[in-house]
């Protein structure tokens, strides 16, 4: 059960972020001349979701423990 409700969350994550990447490329490009509250809201939130993903999905954000990292100097494998 609790694989299907994160797999639910992860998905309405990921819908929620190409939406507001999708208003916010649209209110760019002058694609919304009057945009609704819905936009709005996407737009608004949009650096959030950004934040989210950086921080805890994208392996660039991540601080990784089990990562390889040189040898100090003087001790070898």
């Amino acid at each position: 059960m609790k694989r299907v409700l994160m797999l639910g969350a992860g998905f309405g994550y990921m819908v929620l972020l190409i939406e507001a990447i999708r208003a916010a490329v649209a209110w760019w490009q002058g694609e919304l001349a009057l945009p609704g509250w819905a936009d709005v809201a996407l737009i608004a939130v949009l650096p959030v979701l950004a934040w989210i993903w950086w921080r805890y999905i994208s392996p660039f954000g991540r601080d990784c423990p089990k990562c390889a990292l040189p040898p100090e100097p003087g001790k070898g494998p």
